[in-house]
């Protein structure tokens, strides 16, 4: 009778373990595609807002896709059911790492638009044309999409690139 019983529970606890793991599965994807709609929705701000709203708006909705999409990543590899507070530089280099090895270039680009959304005095950015703006939210819309990719595997979305 007590094999039984231990046999019974066993089976118990292993369907407890599965329906846990399906609970935290489906609330990464959920996590996931949140952080992946808001990185969207912050893009799509930022090139609406490229002609009626100051550079300083549109590089600090940019920097903010870019932190929703490294995010994503970040839960992704690191098999989260949360958001972390914050990512370090380290955690930046490993998630743009490419097969050769890390992108530096990205990187710094992306450490570039964290400084500029940061600014504290937006009159300088105001100074900046619309083409060297597109072109700005254009690469991050390019890192957007590349880091989309890595992602897709746990996503039914993947960044669109605006036109």
């Amino acid at each position: 009778m007590d094999k039984h019983s231990t046999s019974m529970d066993n089976g118990t606890d292993t369907m407890n373990k599965t329906s846990s793991l399906q609970r935290n599965v489906a609330v990464q994807a959920r996590i996931i595609n949140k952080l992946l709609d808001r990185s969207q929705i912050y893009m799509d701000s930022a090139f609406r807002l490229i002609y009626q709203s100051s550079a300083h708006i549109c590089i600090v909705l940019g920097y903010r896709a870019l932190e929703s999409m490294l995010m994503a990543l970040y839960v992704k590899e690191n098999n989260l059911t949360s958001l972390p507070h914050s990512l370090s530089l380290e955690d930046l280099a490993r998630l743009t790492d490419e097969k050769t090895g890390p992108d530096l270039d990205t990187v710094m680009f992306i450490q570039s638009i964290h400084f500029l959304a940061s600014f504290k005095d937006t009159a300088l950015l105001q100074q900046i044309q619309i083409t060297h703006l597109k072109r700005v939210l254009s690469r991050v819309d390019d890192v957007l999409a590349r880091l989309s990719r890595k992602i897709l595997s746990h996503s039914l979305e993947e960044h669109h690139h605006i036109p």
